[in-house]
């Protein structure tokens, strides 16, 4: 019997089911707690990652403190303007508005006052290519009314290696323009260096961008080029720049720069105002024997001039005689209050212009205001 009791005893499972019915419930409760904290985890990770995110947002901030515009006495050509960082990380900026058009490309400056390159290249930036801003520091970014043409040059060594002209021969190109901007289009025109002659393509070369390599092809493949010269080889890269139409110098300039935390930045320059004033005046000059004689001179005044959104920092006068035909001064006589070296009587039909700067960079001429005085005499 008792045999018999053990057998039954070691054949009864019941207890191993309630067991191992109890080990996979410990199991499964593990798995999901930590199913639990991993999706605790993740989420806690997650609103870190979107406070950090909100909190970058939020600090970011540009400050747009002086521009540089350049014309062509209508109309602005290109400006320079300066962003300070105030921020203790670094900003991209996406995207650049001036008035109502977006610039889709433009070029910045380097510590040194040169452009930036990028990969022998200047470097072109835009909505891809974001120019950065460093954290406390300024940069000065050139903005360009006109197409930014970029172009480039190398020479390709086929005296050296190309050894056999029945035979096709591979360069890699090292300026190809892919290497700086890729996938842009570009134009090229390849010469003989021996005779100055432009190589005809078709059945000679062929330019493969993606390897960024160009193929002479032999005699026995067509081709007639040789290796008894170099060839050099040029490319230009067309750039669109402004969208809109370039803006008059006399014109209020509102831009806006729009950087990766979408953030926008504004800052409005206005033209100062140029005012002018002419008075006469008499000294009396003293000659050799003691005789006294009056003589006229011209004082220029240009204090009543005014801007409505910081202060005047330069006034630089031109003048002509004989209704233009003779430049006395060319903006070079500096001064609020000047006193021309030239006698009234004797130079005939006196135009005069004054051209202020205020202390954010933007400038304004008597001219394009008022238009110019002129004195008769």
């Amino acid at each position: 019997m008792a045999g018999k009791d053990m057998n039954t005893f070691l054949r009864d499972t019941r207890g191993v089911s309630v067991i191992f019915a109890t080990l996979l419930l410990i199991l499964i409760t593990i798995i999901a707690a930590s199913g639990v904290a991993f999706m605790v985890s993740t989420m806690q990770k997650d609103a870190m990652d979107r406070e950090s995110h909100q909190a970058a947002v939020k600090s970011e901030q540009l400050k747009i403190v002086s521009i540089k515009p350049s014309g062509n006495g209508t109309a602005w050509q290109s400006i320079d303007m300066t962003v300070l960082n105030l921020n203790t990380a670094n900003s991209y900026i996406s995207s650049i508005k001036l008035n109502d058009a977006y610039f889709l490309n433009f070029k910045a400056y380097d510590a040194s006052g040169d452009h930036d390159v990028y990969r022998d290249y200047p470097a072109v930036y835009n909505a891809k290519n974001r120019v950065m801003i460093p954290a406390t520091k300024a940069k000065t970014i050139h903005l360009n009314f006109s197409d930014i043409v970029v172009t480039g040059s190398e020479t390709i060594f086929a005296t050296t290696g190309w050894t056999n002209n029945s035979e096709n021969y591979t360069y890699r190109l090292k300026m190809h323009p892919w290497k700086a901007y890729n996938g842009e289009s570009f134009t090229y025109n390849m010469i003989d260096i021996n005779n100055s002659t432009v190589c005809p393509q078709g059945a000679n070369f062929t330019i493969f961008n993606e390897s960024q390599t160009i193929t002479f092809f032999g005699n026995d493949s067509g081709g007639s080029l040789a290796n008894t010269t170099d060839y050099e080889i040029s490319y230009t890269i067309d750039f669109r720049s402004y969208l809109g139409t370039p803006p008059l110098e006399k014109e209020p300039l509102q831009i806006e720069l729009i950087t990766s935390y979408i953030n926008i930045f504004k800052g409005l320059f206005t033209p100062p105002m140029p005012v002018a004033n002419v008075q006469f005046r008499v000294e009396y000059i003293m000659d050799t024997n003691g005789t006294q004689s009056p003589r006229s001179y011209m004082i220029l005044d240009a204090s009543d001039s005014r801007d409505n959104d910081g202060f005047i920092t330069s006034y630089k006068w031109a003048l002509w005689n004989d209704n233009g035909n003779e430049v006395l001064y060319d903006y070079n006589l500096s001064g609020m209050v000047v006193r021309p070296m030239i006698d009234p009587y004797y130079h005939q039909n006196v135009t005069i212009d004054l051209m202020v700067t205020d202390d954010r960079g933007m400038t304004a001429k008597l001219s394009q205001v008022s238009g110019n005085l002129t004195v008769l005499s």
